[in-house]
């Protein structure tokens, strides 16, 4: 009777390990931008690396993501006249190959670009979709692409 008691108590706290454990979304984590995607008719014709002056990242948590971005743009005298930027979004979903992200706030430009150019919803976010391709280690998010199928995206490699 020990034994099976003791199985029982083993196999039980087995068992709430496994409930404890979240199952992780198909963006969480750190993503680092390593190009651009040329469509045309819908398909890759190219891809162009990112340059090294430049870079974009993108952090999703369950709920939240932030991105941020810089590239280096020297006036004559060799100051960067690009400070960078951010966004950030407290709700993101990915729903049939679609990424929404709801935008909140923004470092200055960034926030005046995306509210000058979507409109808030109803919990006074400003959402903006992507076509997703979603694998373990990259994914591309598909950005003005006309009705024809051509345009760009950008392509992203997981950092962590």
């Amino acid at each position: 009777m020990k034994k099976i008691i003791s199985l029982f108590i083993v196999f039980t706290l087995a068992s709430c390990q496994v409930k404890n454990e979240v199952e992780k979304g198909p963006l969480e984590g750190v993503w680092e931008r390593t190009g651009t995607l040329v469509f045309e008719n819908k398909l890759i014709v190219d891809t162009l690396p990112l340059s090294d002056d430049r870079f974009q990242t993108k952090i999703f948590t369950k709920s939240h993501t932030i991105w941020l971005g810089n590239s280096k743009n020297l006036d004559s005298l060799g100051n960067d006249k690009n400070p960078g930027g951010g966004v950030y979004s407290r709700l993101y979903t990915v729903k049939n190959g679609v990424l929404t992200e709801f935008l909140t706030s923004g470092t200055d430009q960034m926030e005046n670009w995306f509210k000058s150019n979507f409109e808030k919803d109803e919990n006074s976010n400003y959402p903006i979709d992507f076509k997703v391709v979603i694998s373990e280690n990259s994914y591309y998010q598909m950005w003005k692409l006309d009705s024809l199928g051509n345009g760009s995206g950008e392509l992203y490699k997981r950092v962590e």
